[in-house]
């Protein structure tokens, strides 16, 4: 079993996630008034930036590593959907973020969140550990954690966070329910892939 011992300054950063927009084809027909695209890109709603836990424990990397070899062995061509060792993560919270405007309100619900966080941890680490393997709809490949005290302690402080920015305004989650994993494969990072390949 690997563990990965979790403090606050580790939830450091917000970052881009890499995606690309797509614009749907209109007609005349489908012209609507500003107020109307609004609540349209609400319901659409995206995630484009996320807070994560980076894991960088060599005991889990390599472990991680390992699978990711394993599975390659199987099949060349998923070579090009396995996560990076350095990328490697458990998400926190998603959003999106339109502008600099929101960047900078959600760099300081981040900050607003430290406090919060520190009084739920109580001077105590979390201690999660990494155990079995799962897929969501067949394209993403992750490491599950096991529910304990320390994961339920881990989504109270993502619940929490959740709602310091939703009370600022930040789009988050689309009401998802907190499932923490560690994703080491998304079939995503090629289109190609996600056509020929089934996990």
């Amino acid at each position: 079993m690997l563990k990965v011992i979790f403090f606050f300054s580790s939830v450091h950063a917000i970052s881009e996630k890499n995606t690309k927009n797509k614009r749907k084809r209109t007609t005349g027909k489908e012209i609507e008034d500003s107020s109307e695209r609004k609540k349209k890109k609400k319901k659409q709603y995206r995630p484009n930036y996320f807070i994560s836990l980076p894991i960088t424990n060599p005991e889990i990397t390599s472990s991680i590593q390992a699978v990711q070899d394993a599975i390659i062995q199987k099949d060349q061509r998923l070579s090009k959907a396995m996560v990076r060792s350095g990328s490697l993560h458990v998400t926190m919270l998603v959003m999106h973020l339109s502008n600099e405007e929101e960047i900078s309100i959600a760099v300081g619900a981040l900050a607003d969140s430290k406090d919060f966080v520190e009084d739920l941890l109580k001077g105590k680490k979390v201690d999660l550990s990494f155990q079995g393997i799962d897929h969501f709809r067949n394209e993403v490949g992750f490491v599950k954690l096991p529910e304990n005290d320390h994961t339920t302690k881990l989504t109270e402080i993502a619940e929490t966070m959740k709602k310091i920015f939703q009370e600022k305004g930040i789009l988050t989650g689309e009401g998802r329910a907190f499932k923490p994993h560690l994703t080491f494969m998304k079939l995503s990072k090629s289109t190609e892939l996600r056509k020929q390949v089934v996990l």
